[in-house]
């Protein structure tokens, strides 16, 4: 009993300190200090081209967060956000705004991503309203707080709009676009609070000094300003490969939040930048935060400092890709077709596959085009789709470049030799034969239904550089759609190339393929799917990737951007990529050099139609040209493919332009592409020395 006397007695004596003795200081600290713990995003690393230029950094900046539990009552909280919203009007400063609906009345619903294109020939797919409203109406219980009906599962935006208005208790003065900026904002942190207990968010990014002081100014509750960093783009190149970082989304927050991000880290989005991810994004750090109950800060400090991302160092030299897109807008430009639209080009370093320039026509600035609304929406609408990669996901009759191809599968199953000539008449007869197996199909050549003209008897050498149809009709219907079907795919094409950034696998022809589409398949589809026209549907990169593989001995190597990550001091290499073959080809090195040389017919040949584009370059050339077929109403899409130098190829390169017309109209663009790589014009500015880092 004593001891139990002493006891009570000691804790009678603490608790009389705390609240009696000392009551009014402690009192005081728990009024002055809220200490919160908070994650903070590690710099992201940078992204290089290969020989160390820059091409996205980071630049220092501010950003301004909100924390509602620091706002007061409803009447107080909206009268604050709507004094920060007047700011960020006043300042022309965008804020973060996902609400499915329309900022000005009359409402109607929006969507939050605007564009979604799944071929060059889709249009503008839009995510349809009740999937918003769903989500709206599960995260608010405006049915169960009697807001909205209970059989009002999909009311309309005034109906909404006036629901919120009450759930909000948004004051009934306020105009109707005010009220929709309000609710924005608590609609942001609503699903933030709802779905993942997190009350607090970044309002507004890339702040200047003149919106801080004007936010200091007004003294408003619950608001922080923090310094942070955004992307810093040092090139207007290759924004369909660099991409861009962006918030999570809701529908991506389990995902990430199982990776260990916060909800207001920023990940990447698309490209590079959603590629490599892991490497770029660095280790959060944790720091201690206390705040006074209006939300200011009294200190801070650091409990697991931040570790920024490693560098990312492309395999994209930045100013051939340049060069590459100037050359593609130009020669686009210059057509006199109306129906042509966009196009591609691909560089592949044939040694590694190693990706050195990728353009898409028509491109966009990654710099201002997500930034300006106005910019997005135009960009948005564009019937050409911009957001489009067209060199990984625009599908092409591959058309006459795809001859190279049955060449060396006749040669290799021994159906057709070098030397053995066959006949043009003009049309398909297969005079060897005593039965003709097509019935009353006989196909003509180009150069018989152009000009009434025969090439006569060709061999492959021959029938490469006239391009000729009868010869490649021959050949393959002395193959059969197996063989041929079986070689397409030792190149890869129909089939995914395994490129980091994603892509459209394509098809080919084939009676699988007619299946697929529900049409039939009958023996006249091979003699089409020979020359590379039907049901044949190629990306820019799998072409490209196929004429490397062909003139590099057969190695099928993966196209790849990624070529290092150094650490973000650059002491360290943390990836160093090596040549990946998908598979290794064992063709006769006799039959590669056969049909190689048909290619340099095409390039050098005086009798060639693109003779003279490519004469006079520095090295020498292999090409073939395509014409492939679209419509019959619209002009065929034009293809070129070619590498260099002839004798030790370096370098593959696919051109495309959609109703371009014959790929003999891309012979220049690829002369002055290889000329240029070839030229002291693209020798870096330094050559760093053996066993050192880039930077």
């Amino acid at each position: 009993m004593a001891l139990t006397a002493l006891l009570l007695g000691a804790f009678a004596g603490v608790l009389y300190d705390l609240q009696v003795v000392n009551g009014a200081y402690y009192q005081g600290v728990s009024v002055r200090r809220i200490t919160n713990r908070e994650t903070v995003e590690a710099a992201r690393g940078e992204i290089l081209d290969r020989y160390g230029r820059v091409l996205v950094s980071n630049r220092a900046t501010y950003q301004v967060t909100l924390d509602t539990s620091m706002m007061g009552e409803e009447a107080q909280r909206n009268a604050n956000l709507l004094e920060l919203i007047s700011i960020c009007r006043t300042q022309g400063q965008e804020w973060s705004d996902t609400f499915p609906l329309s900022k000005q009345a009359p409402f109607s619903f929006t969507t939050a991503e605007p564009y979604s294109v799944s071929s060059r020939d889709a249009t503008l797919a839009q995510q349809s309203t009740p999937t918003y409203l769903n989500r709206l109406l599960v995260a608010l219980p405006l049915q169960r707080q009697g807001f909205l009906e209970l059989g009002e599962s999909e009311p309309t935006p005034e109906r909404l709009m006036q629901a919120l208005r009450g759930y909000y208790e948004i004051d009934e003065s306020l105009s109707e676009q005010d009220a929709r900026a309000v609710v924005g904002v608590l609609y942001e942190l609503d699903l933030r609070r709802r779905d993942i207990n997190y009350n607090e968010y970044i309002f507004t990014q890339d702040v200047d000094i003149d919106f801080i002081s004007t936010v200091k100014e007004h003294g408003l509750d619950g608001i922080r300003i923090q310094a942070t960093t955004v992307r810093q783009y040092e090139t207007t190149a290759a924004p369909h490969l660099l991409g861009r970082v962006a918030s999570i989304q809701r529908e991506d927050w389990p995902y990430y939040r199982d990776l260990g991000y916060n909800v207001n880290d920023t990940v990447g989005r698309d490209g590079v930048e959603r590629a490599f991810e892991a490497y770029l994004r660095g280790k959060p750090g944790v720091r201690t935060v206390e705040l006074n109950t209006s939300g200011k800060v009294v200190s801070e400090s650091w409990t697991v400092e931040p570790e920024p991302g490693g560098n990312v160092i492309l395999t994209l030299d930045n100013t051939l890709q340049e060069k590459v897109e100037e050359v593609l807008s130009r020669t686009i430009g210059e057509l006199e077709s109306e129906d042509k639209e966009g196009g591609a080009i691909v560089v592949e370093d044939v040694r590694d596959g190693g990706i050195l320039a990728m353009a898409s026509y028509p491109d966009y600035d990654l710099a201002t085009v997500y930034s300006d609304a106005a910019l997005y929406a135009a960009a948005s609408q564009d019937p050409l789709h911009p957001f489009v990669n067209r060199a990984t996901m625009g599908l092409y009759s591959p058309g006459s470049t795809f001859k190279p191809l049955v060449a060396i599968a006749g040669l290799e199953e021994g159906v057709v030799t070098a030397t053995e000539r066959i006949q043009d008449t003009g049309y398909l007869m297969l005079q060897e034969e005593e039965h003709y197996p097509y019935g009353d199909y006989h196909p003509q050549c180009w150069y018989y239904r152009q000009y009434g003209g025969r090439h006569g008897r060709e061999n492959l050498s021959d029938a490469l550089r006239d391009s000729c149809n009868i010869y490649f009709f021959t050949v393959g219907h002395r193959l059969g759609i197996e063989r041929v079907d079986q070689y397409a795919a030792l190149f890869g094409l129909g089939q995914s190339t395994g490129f980091e950034l994603g892509e459209y696998t394509g098809q080919v022809a084939g009676p699988e393929t007619s299946q697929r589409h529900g049409n039939t398949w009958y023996g006249g589809l091979l003699l089409t799917a020979s020359i590379g026209q039907g049901d044949t549907l190629c990306t820019p990169l799998q072409m490209t990737n196929y004429i490397a593989t062909l003139v590099n001995g057969g190695y099928h190597y993966t196209p790849h951007l990624l070529r290092s990550v150094k650490s973000n001091d650059y002491s360290q290499t943390l990836y160093d990529s090596q040549p990946t073959g998908a598979n290794r080809l064992d063709l006769d090195p006799e039959n590669l050099e056969a049909v190689k040389y048909g290619m340099w017919r095409v390039a050098n040949d005086p009798e060639s139609s693109v003779y003279r584009y490519f004469q006079d370059l520095p090295v020498e050339v292999g090409a073939k040209t395509g014409t492939a077929q679209v419509a019959s109403e619209l002009e065929a899409d034009a293809v070129l493919v070619c590498f260099a130098p002839y004798d030790e190829p370096q370098i593959a390169i696919t051109l495309v332009v959609e109703g371009g017309g014959s790929g003999g109209y891309l012979a220049r663009a690829a002369a002055e592409i290889i000329r240029y790589y070839f030229s002291v014009e693209s020798t870096p500015e330094s050559v760093d020395t053996e066993n050192t880092l880039l930077h």
